[in-house]
């Protein structure tokens, strides 16, 4: 039993330990096999107690007691570890070949150009996936090209996907893709260890970059100005709202406040346990940031650049170390945060961070 007779893994630790505490990521992993764990919008509530003292929903959430290295070793295997950048076999620029891909996606289109190609070879049957737009996503289950496509682009909001996985399960799904935020890589990481949910028929993971997304009062507060109108919003610096010819910007200042205090406590911007990892390049917007990671991640994106689904050009020496020390600042503050008691490190890691200061250059 954990403390005050709470069990190690119950909803009700869930509740007292990441929900009450403002802690939930919303990603949805506690959601779906049990029926007194709700969400609404993008807010995750326990409605009942469920009586179980040792269930799956604390042991699979991002927040709760976090085991790096034996996730690492379960997605890597035993291999020298990047402890700024996570492991990886190549960082490089990407865009999809197609235009109406790029025109449609964030940035390159890269992600949603490799979902398409992982459905049509069967790497997955559906994907996990994050829907609507920018002032009201939602998740969906995405078991065509068409549903992917209308994915495409960039929500900035914590759309619990990982809500849709007992779902597609049950529809007969095999082989299910997760495309999400790095709180959704790690839970889909941990849940791949749960039998008891089919957490092994999670297939394959393509992860976002996310310095933060937003609470469910961002949706309000662009209402309030009138930019729930707009099609597309961009955060290349400050905030850019887009439809069709007009433009507007805010500054980056007025919409902090509304970061999740969960993505406060972040450790990792880069979905570092993702087959693959796709963001922005921070300077040139028609391209993503591609970081492949595992064997199967570097496998699917041989197979798009052959069959001409995707091009990839050298990531510049000059931004590696901008990348690096972005990652190394964002990683020692959350170390430096005395309720970021979820992660467990090693000890080298930690000093590698608090101590050394090695990934800062």
């Amino acid at each position: 039993m954990g403390e005050c007779g709470v069990g190690n893994n119950s909803a009700a630790r869930l509740k007292k330990n990441i929900i009450s505490t403002g802690l939930c990521s919303g990603c949805g992993a506690c959601i779906g096999y049990c029926p007194y764990i709700k969400c609404y919008g993008e807010r995750v509530a326990v409605i009942h107690d469920c009586k179980i003292s040792e269930g799956t929903c604390y042991r699979i959430c991002p927040r709760a007691s976090t085991k790096y290295a034996d996730l690492r070793k379960e997605t890597f295997g035993s291999i020298e570890l990047d402890m700024v950048l996570g492991n990886y076999e190549m960082i490089s620029f990407a865009r999809a070949c197609d235009e109406s891909i790029r025109r449609r996606g964030q940035y390159g289109g890269v992600v949603t150009a490799l979902s398409i190609l992982a459905l049509e070879t069967g790497i997955f049957d559906c994907a996990l996936m994050t829907g609507g737009n920018f002032n009201g996503a939602k998740p969906i289950i995405a078991a065509c090209a068409g549903d992917m496509l209308a994915c495409a682009g960039s929500k900035y909001t914590a759309s619990p996907n990982l809500s849709l996985f007992q779902e597609a399960v049950k529809k007969g799904f095999k082989n299910i893709g997760v495309i999400g935020r790095p709180c959704q890589v790690t839970a889909a990481r941990k849940m791949q260890q749960v039998t008891e949910i089919k957490g092994e028929k999670i297939s394959f993971i393509i992860g976002l970059f996310c310095m933060g997304s937003f609470s469910p009062e961002f949706y309000q507060f662009i209402k309030f100005k009138g930019l729930d109108k707009y099609e597309i919003m961009d955060i290349p610096g400050d905030v850019v709202f887009k439809r069709k010819s007009k433009e507007t910007c805010l500054p980056f200042e007025e919409i902090r406040e509304y970061i999740r205090d969960s993505c406060l406590i972040c450790y990792d911007p880069l979905s570092e346990l993702a087959d693959l990892s796709v963001g922005s390049t921070e300077s040139d917007y028609g391209w993503n940031t591609l970081i492949t990671r595992t064997a199967k991640g570097v496998k699917l994106v041989e197979h798009a650049i052959v069959n001409g689904v995707i091009e990839i050009k050298e990531y510049p020496g000059k931004l590696l170390p901008l990348l690096r020390k972005a990652v190394f600042n964002k990683k020692k503050r959350v170390l430096e945060r005395p309720d970021a008691t979820y992660l467990k490190l090693s000890a080298r890691e930690k000093e590698f961070f608090l101590v050394t200061g090695g990934g800062s250059k």
